[in-house]
């Protein structure tokens, strides 16, 4: 996916098992997807909570957090609810988003570690691939949506 393209419309069940539809929030809310391997590892714990400690940052940018992975709905309710938790954790159990952003399994069947940032248009201001270092999310995508406040 390149800078500038169009989010695909997408809807996901979430870990209250909410249906998430991407349409409701186009044009209102800018959206920062987190795709992440696997609930309950230290890595990916540690990328999640770095994102539920910086919520308010995001919030205070007119964001939307959504963290997805291809587990259940019930494994990530009990991954929100030990962790506190401010946003949904999407389930993409087909692996459709995946397909959709360009995302292939890496280490057996685990997908990559990356992050999409789109403005309220949808479009997309900033691409984040780093398998071993949350912060460097979380830093790049305030910066975009930093930077896209600055335009407008």
């Amino acid at each position: 996916m390149k800078i500038g393209t169009h989010i695909p419309s997408f809807s996901l069940e979430d870990n209250k098992r909410n249906w998430f539809n991407s349409d409701e929030f186009l044009y209102k809310k800018n959206m920062v997807l987190f795709f992440y391997p696997k609930d309950f590892t230290p890595v990916c714990t540690k990328e999640v909570c770095v994102f539920r400690d910086f919520h308010e940052k995001f919030a205070d940018l007119d964001a939307l957090i959504l963290g997805i992975n291809n587990q259940s709905p019930k494994t990530h309710e009990k991954f929100a609810e030990k962790h506190r938790l401010k946003f949904p954790l999407l389930s993409d159990k087909k692996g459709l988003l995946y397909k959709r952003f360009g995302l292939k399994k890496r280490w057996l069947f685990f997908y990559p570690r990356e992050t999409f940032v789109f403005n309220k248009k949808g479009r997309l201001i900033a691409h984040i691939r780093d398998a071993k270092n949350p912060q460097v999310h979380i830093d790049q995508a305030l910066e975009a949506l930093r930077n896209e406040q600055k335009k407008n």
